[in-house]
This record gives C-alpha cells, structure tokens and sequence, in this order.
C-alpha cells in the first residue's frame, strides 16, 4: 500500500512537471513573438522607408523629418507607461482615435510585461542552476528552446498563409479579436493620422517581423542540433525522450 502512494506521488510530480514544462514552451514562443513585435515596432527606418516609398510626405503635406518626429511620438506613447496623453503638433484627433490608440497602447504594455516576466523568469533560472545546483543545464533549456522553435514554425506557417491570401482580411479579423469597438477604422477627416499610417506600413512591419521570427528560430535550432548529441546524452540519462 505505502509503495503504491510512493508510485501515485511520482506520477503526480511527473505530470506536474510536464505540464510547467509545456507551459515554459508556449510562455518561451509568445515571448519570443513579443520580442521580435516590440524589436520592429521601434525600427523607426522602417517608418522612414515607407515614408519614402509612399511620398507620405506629399499626402500630408509634412517633411519627412516633421513625420518621424510624429511617428516617434506616437511610439513613445504606446510603449512608456508614465505618458498617459498621446499629442500631435501636426494631426488634429477625435475621441474615437484617442481612445483606440490608449487600447493599443495597453497591448503594448501588456506584450513588454510578457517579456520582463520571460527575461525576470529566465535569469531565475540561472541563478537557482548556478547557486543552488553549482551547474546550469543549458542542454536542457536548449531543448525547451527547441520545442519552442518548433511552436513559432506553425505559427509562421500559419500567419504567412494568412498574409499571401488576404493580408486586408487578417489586418481586420486581427482588429477584431483584439478590440471591441470598431474605432480602429479611422475617418481621415477627424483623424488624419491614418494618411500617415497607410495600411502597408503595417503590412510590413508583420513581414520583418515574421523574417526576425525565422531568424529566432534558425539560432534556437542551430544551438539545439549543434549539441544535439550532449542533449540526447543528457536526456537518456535521465529519461526524457527527445
């Protein structure tokens, strides 16, 4: 009887600890997509190739330098949670847009918030393999990165269907997901700050940062198969299937 209360107990920790291990794969591939969104989003010469490439600076009737000044306050804004008033010197804007904006300033925050935890949570794990185990398991974590890898491929694979087949449907199926309302579709009269961000430019920003995903994704596998035989040593070892 006591043995099989010993079995049903490491049976319990197995799982528990299985299940925190997935949840540190899909926690480690949102972080990553976090990263590469917040990266992109602060490439301020992506905003300036656009305003190049779309003579943006004819449409509004701005120089280029007076547009970028606009952009990088709005970026500042979106990002800085002490700035609780978004302000244009050159864009008049409705409620409607401000409120829009103030609900994607809190995904911002929400997806900054994402990655202090991974980054916090990360350096925790350091710290406890180094100070409480005198050895860091980096074939381990190379694993769980690889799994993660794994996660973010049909994640690419997916929003890249979706980007070729209609990228104006995913833009608005996304807008709608992640608001309530529909004051995202901006009337340029009462919001002229949409003629300066033309739909393209987001179209690509999703595509650098899909490409800086793939470039995640090439440095996590590159690490996991280059010690791809440490790994599966490690993992016979101590019985996780790799």
């Amino acid at each position: 009887m006591e043995k099989s209360n010993v079995n049903i107990i490491k049976k319990e920790k197995s799982i528990i600890k299985n299940l925190a291990k997935f949840a540190w794969i899909i926690y480690s591939s949102i972080a990553a997509i976090c990263i590469a969104a917040i990266t992109i989003i602060n490439s301020t010469w992506i905003y300036k190739l656009v305003v190049k490439k779309y003579d943006l600076t004819t449409i509004t009737g701005l120089s280029e330098q007076a547009l970028m000044r606009e952009y990088r306050g709005l970026i500042n804004y979106l990002q800085n949670p002490f700035v609780d008033k978004l302000r244009f010197d050159n864009f008049a804007m409705s409620t409607y847009g401000e409120v829009h904006f103030y609900e994607v300033k809190k995904i911002f925050i929400a997806l900054m918030i994402i990655v202090a935890i991974f980054i916090i949570a990360l350096a925790g794990w350091f710290i406890f393999n180094k100070y409480k185990k005198s050895s860091i398991n980096i074939r381990g974590l190379l694993k769980n990165f690889n799994n993660s890898a794994n996660l973010l491929i049909i994640f690419f694979i997916g929003i890249v269907v979706l980007y070729f087949i209609d990228f104006s449907w995913a833009f608005t199926m996304f807008h709608k997901i992640f608001f309530r309302n529909d004051y995202w579709i901006f009337d340029p009269r009462i919001d002229p700050i949409i003629i300066a961000l033309p739909e393209e430019l987001f179209m690509i920003c999703g595509g650098a940062i899909l490409i800086l995903l793939v470039f995640i994704v090439i440095a996590v596998k590159w690490g996991y198969y280059r010690n791809r035989n440490n790994i599966k040593s490690y993992s016979e070892n101590n019985g996780i299937e790799v």
